[in-house]
């Protein structure tokens, strides 16, 4: 399972539409993968941010990347919570790798 991390609150809508794009080109390069998108989570699903608390939500992304065995990001587009869970992913051993590196595999 690879956990996908890209900004989000600067432009919500737009961000959820740029990961889907993102995340379908990563899956073409590499069918095996399960991906994580939280923005289609908690977004899609819950509606975040009217729907579900910050809390709740830090919570549920600890879980997540907890879970899965990497972690993939746009090195293009960092944000600060991109970095926030780059950095968790790494403290917890998990294999990071830019979107770029996912679609030369």
């Amino acid at each position: 399972m690879v956990y996908f991390s890209y900004p989000y609150s600067d432009n919500p809508r737009q961000r959820v539409e740029e990961i889907k794009k993102i995340v379908k080109e990563v899956i073409r390069a590499n069918p095996d993968i399960c991906p994580i998108v939280p923005h289609l989570t908690f977004d899609g699903l819950l509606g975040y941010p009217e729907g579900m608390s910050e809390p709740q939500i830090l919570v549920w992304e600890i879980e997540a990347i907890s879970r899965c065995d990497a972690l993939a990001y746009s090195s293009e587009h960092v944000s600060t919570g991109v970095m926030w869970e780059v950095a968790l992913a790494k403290w917890l051993g998990k294999k990071v790798l830019t979107f770029k590196e996912m679609m030369e595999k």
